[in-house]
């Protein structure tokens, strides 16, 4: 129990039921209801996560009316940094500003998967991948609260989508939720000790996320142990005593009918006094932590020092995923820069994270400082400005990406193509033979149907109010590019893995893919996309070792026990001539033939800088849960014996070196064996051949021919139910005596 809890209880037994009703019922658009009779002071909350959105006016959300604050990158920008000491360091700064502002949660960070790139708030999202979700979310959480200020994680759970967001209802399998859609939450809450969790505006598996117990009571609190108060998203809530039933301590916005209400069934017996005490603890419990919120302002840095941190942390983020050579580039060189994202970018997404930037820089500006020889054409529509200042240029820069209409919360995206004008400006300037690069601003993945015309494409997805100046000094080599795709590039929108199921129809979205999504799809399928997960170039080259695994070389396939944590170690060198930053990223494969698991999957990444020819060692820890999957029978995680495969890339797709381990599975699958029970599965275990066979062999020695010597026959009735064995004269006792023997050598084995 955290340290504020039994204070909290112990004053909660102080309240009087309408007191309790005002606690968990939130005061307004940002704040909570106080009891000053108990001096327990209300706290102060902001959007973010991407800056701090504080409203100067509680009731007006509009996005221009809240405090001028620093703008960093989205979440889409820095998860490819894949940096947690810099996300770490995010974390921080925002809590100081928060802090200057007397916040005392900031709503962050967003951690929902992926799913498809058309959600509209994938700009907000960190990755399509869960490990690396939860990394990078994690880090940012212990920044933002060794502040003080809390994190409020968001949004719990199966939000992956914009469209019918209130009324919509996730259909996702027990497999695919607990592997894909909840470890990036686990992580949050376990390792990163998030204060706060916040509810999703829709429904999974058929009951809204607010007002489900499996999800805030079986898994968050039972399971993980989580300790911390749950808050709804704003206007979430549908039922108020549901919801707290449920284990959703907080409602926002709240006002007082909704408090009157929560008494009200209380006193009708609708809802016990017991639930409303332990939310109304929760929300008091958080209370206590920033009681003195109110007492200074903080030690937050001055705007521009937070404006060059946020240049920083974009110059980190943003991936080159495309260069024949020609970057950085040359002084004396005559350049045409095309499109209005090169003096007004498009630097942020719509909705709750929106902020109102401190300034905005410009690359026409930043190219000005640097006294590069250009001409600008703003103007993509005016084909004839464009040919003229092709005609006297040596390179051209067009800088594109989603308009900010398209790139919002509240609705999703239609596409994932450009704007047209957009890919005829490049197809037609890469028609004049000069060598064309082109800097994109998205939110998400886009197709690029003129990749192979172009010499360069940096990705700068949106990368916050410093971001075009962080391209520029990409472009001009004042930063070696070191960003990561945290997220696949697909061809084309049919190549998605949720391309037939997405958004759904109406409130239903089925969530048919599984647990395939992203790089995990990709590979299974065979689709090579047009940028894979974890890509992203360089101006210096790195070369890795071979893999070593608990010290040793592994020629052949060591022999691992499954409770052992294993050490995977390899080098990595600098092999040209620039300084320069690699993420390594490690994978683990296996092939079992009785469940479908993806080609590989992440379990580990490190990014470390290598001067010219330096070299450095640098290791991965693994454990049971990097080999197993969810078994849906058991409802736990299961880590099957058998031949792994540890790989360590540079991206999914550019693997540099391998390993084999032999994982000795210490604790059995333990399955419930009935009449039900296929005898192909009864057969897989050698207690499962020994007891049916005998009941196989006495139906094939009765009348007529032995069937075992045909094949096809036999396969036939061992894909049959045990039961099907009384069809043929064996006893229902001798079938319910077979199940009872191998369910009780089950028990013993486990």
């Amino acid at each position: 129990m955290n340290e504020y809890k039994k204070q909290a209880e112990a004053l909660v037994e102080q309240m009087t039921l309408e007191e309790k009703a005002e606690l968990v019922s939130g005061f307004g658009m940002w704040e909570t209801k106080g009891c000053e009779r108990l001096g327990l002071t209300k706290i102060d909350m902001s959007d973010g996560p991407n800056g701090v959105r504080k409203q100067l006016d509680y009731y007006d959300i509009a996005e221009d009316k809240s405090v001028q604050a620093v703008c960093f990158p989205t979440g889409s920008c820095t998860a490819c940094s894949w940096d947690v000491e810099l996300m770490k360091e995010l974390g921080v700064v925002l809590g100081k500003i928060a802090k200057k502002h007397r916040l005392s949660l900031l709503l962050g960070p967003a951690i929902n998967m992926k799913r498809s790139p058309l959600c509209g708030r994938n700009f907000e999202y960190l990755s399509e991948d869960p490990y690396a979700a939860g990394e990078m979310g994690a880090a940012y959480i212990k920044g933002l609260q060794s502040t003080g200020v809390s994190a409020a994680v968001k949004h719990f759970a199966a939000n992956n989508q914009e469209t019918r967001r209130f009324s919509v209802d996730a259909l996702v399998d027990e497999r695919a939720l607990r592997e894909i859609y909840l470890p990036a939450f686990e992580k949050a809450v376990k390792e990163a000790k998030a204060d706060v969790v916040m509810s999703a505006y829709n429904s999974l598996n058929g009951e809204p996320c607010t007002a489900n117990k499996n999800l805030l009571g079986t898994i968050l609190r039972d399971e993980w142990g989580f300790e911390g108060m749950v808050v709804s998203d704003w206007g979430a809530v549908t039922d108020d005593i549901a919801a707290v039933k449920a284990g959703n301590d907080l409602k926002m916005p709240g006002f007082p009918k909704d408090a009157a209400g929560i008494a009200a069934a209380v006193k009708e017996a609708a809802l016990s006094e017991q639930e409303l005490n332990s939310a109304a603890a929760n929300v008091a419990a958080l209370m206590l932590r920033h009681s003195n919120q109110n007492e200074a302002e903080g030690d937050a840095e001055d705007d521009e020092t937070c404006h060059a941190f946020a240049r920083k942390i974009a110059r980190e983020s943003m991936v080159l995923l495309k260069n024949d050579g020609l970057f950085p580039l040359s002084k004396g060189k005559k350049i045409l820069i095309a499109g209005e994202f090169a003096a007004c970018p498009h630097y942020q997404g719509g909705g709750s994270s929106h902020v109102n930037a401190y300034r905005v820089d410009s690359a026409i500006d930043c190219f000005a400082e640097g006294g590069w020889d250009f001409c600008y054409v703003k103007n993509l529509d005016d084909r004839a400005a464009l040919a003229a200042g092709a005609n006297h240029a040596d390179i051209i820069l067009v800088f594109a990406g989603t308009p900010e209409s398209e790139e919002s919360e509240g609705f999703d995206r239609v596409s994932i193509d450009l704007p047209e004008n957009q890919n005829e400006v490049i197809n037609l300037l890469a028609d004049t033979g000069r060598p064309v690069a082109v800097i994109l601003f998205e939110g998400s993945a886009l197709a690029m149907p003129w990749k192979d015309r172009v010499s360069a494409i940096l990705a700068a997805f949106l990368p916050g109010e410093a971001g075009a100046a962080a391209a520029v000094d990409i472009i001009t080599g004042a930063q070696n590019p070191c960003g990561k795709l945290a997220e696949t590039f697909p061809q084309k929108l049919s190549d998605t893995p949720a391309h037939l199921y997405f958004p759904g129809d109406r409130d239903v979205s089925i969530y048919g893919e599984g647990i395939f999504i992203g790089y995990r799809y990709y590979e299974k399928k065979e689709i090579e996309p047009l940028f894979p997960f974890g890509h992203g170039l360089s101006y210096t080259d790195f070369a890795y070792g071979g893999l070593r695994i608990n010290g040793r070389d592994a020629p052949e396939p060591l022999q691992i026990r499954d409770d052992e944590i294993i050490t995977v170690q390899l080098t990595v060198k600098n092999t040209g001539g620039l300084a320069g930053k690699e993420t390594v990223q490690l994978y683990v494969a296996c092939k079992n033939p009785e469940k479908k698991r993806p080609v590989k999957e992440l379990k580990g990444f490190v990014k470390l800088e290598l001067a010219p020819g330096e070299e450095k060692e640098i290791a991965f820890n693994l454990d049971y849960r990097s080999f197993a999957y969810y078994d849906t029978e058991i409802h736990d995680w299961y880590a099957p014996g058998g031949i792994y495969t540890i790989l360590a890339g540079a991206s999914s797709a550019d693997i540099r070196s391998k390993a084999l381990i032999s994982l000795q599975a210490a604790k059995p699958l333990k399955r419930k064996y009935t009449r039900n029970t296929l005898m192909e599965d009864i057969l897989k275990t050698e207690q499962g051949r020994n007891m049916l066979m005998p009941l196989v062999d006495e139906v094939n020695a009765g009348p007529g021919a032995d069937k075992k010597s045909d094949e096809a026959y036999m396969k036939m009735i061992f894909a049959m139910p045990v039961k099907a064995l009384a069809i043929v004269g064996v006893p229902l006792e001798k079938i319910d005596a077979l199940t009872t023997a191998l369910n009780a050598v089950e028990s013993e084995e486990r």
